[in-house]
């Protein structure tokens, strides 16, 4: 199984699960959206690909998974949402100052 890659520039972080399982990366990015709003960081771009099956769930993808947790309100540091065929871009509540420490996999695999 591949390992998500994340960049973090202060203030956007940025994950690419290409290779990701569903539930891992589905539970990356939950453990991302909290680490990233505790660390002040404003926004957060999630790369899942573009997906390869219809939006009833034919079979699971990253992208329709992230779908449906974001309208179920399952990440209340979410403040809105934008979709892209490939990409979604997450507004973060984030009303600390930016952490300078940059977030890395580490941090996800933590607790």
């Amino acid at each position: 199984m591949k390992q998500p890659r994340i960049t973090d520039d202060g203030t956007t972080v940025t994950i690419d699960l290409h290779g990701v399982w569903v539930d891992r990366a589905i539970e990356d990015i939950r453990r991302l959206v909290s680490v990233a709003a505790e660390r002040g960081r404003p926004s957060l771009r999630i790369i899942h690909g573009s997906s390869t099956s219809d939006v009833h769930g034919t079979n699971r993808t990253i992208k329709h998974e992230l779908h449906r947790a974001l309208d179920s309100a399952s990440f209340p540091e979410v403040a809105s949402d934008f979709r892209d065929a490939d990409t979604t871009v997450l507004a973060l509540d984030a009303d600390t100052q930016a952490d300078r420490n940059t977030i890395t996999l580490f941090d996800l695999r933590r607790e």
